[in-house]
């Protein structure tokens, strides 16, 4: 294949591409059917106002303070971390955004919504991503026939 074609994204897509597509529509499927199955308890109007809103949240907010952290840190990270490191801040961005309606309190009206700690889970949660994102650097390391 030239060099050209696969500037344009030319090339043939592989099985793995085409299984993941399915199976991600699938599961977007299914989560609309369940919303809409659920419509009593669930209230779609409800909800698709809050996945628009924290879908603009991440779109406007998170991922362009998430770009800038990332354009200050990669000039300070060795080269050989900055892959790990910027996977633990991004999936820790991820889990706060995921975490907002829980920790911003009841939108809904759904009295099952917290019925649990959620700052203590947010935290649990970043710190083992952290600790996953060091040990790998640690191993990384200390392995041997590793340059590191």
């Amino acid at each position: 294949m030239s060099a050209h074609a696969q500037m344009e994204g030319d090339e043939p897509r592989g099985r793995l591409f085409w299984i993941a597509l399915v199976a991600g529509w699938a599961v977007m499927g299914f989560g609309v059917w369940t919303v809409f199955d659920r419509a009593g308890s669930v209230h779609p109007l409800r909800f698709g106002i809050w996945l628009a809103g924290l879908t603009l949240v991440h779109d406007l907010v998170v991922a362009p303070v998430l770009s800038a952290v990332a354009i200050w840190l990669v000039p300070r990270l060795p080269p050989r971390r900055r892959g790990v490191l910027l996977g633990a801040t991004m999936v820790s961005g991820a889990l706060v955004l995921v975490s907002l309606p829980a920790l911003l309190g009841d939108p809904a009206g759904n009295g099952t919504i917290l019925p649990r700690n959620y700052v203590g889970g947010l935290a649990i949660s970043i710190g083992v991503t952290w600790a996953i994102a060091v040990l790998w650097i640690v191993v990384s390391r200390v392995r041997p026939g590793r340059p590191g």
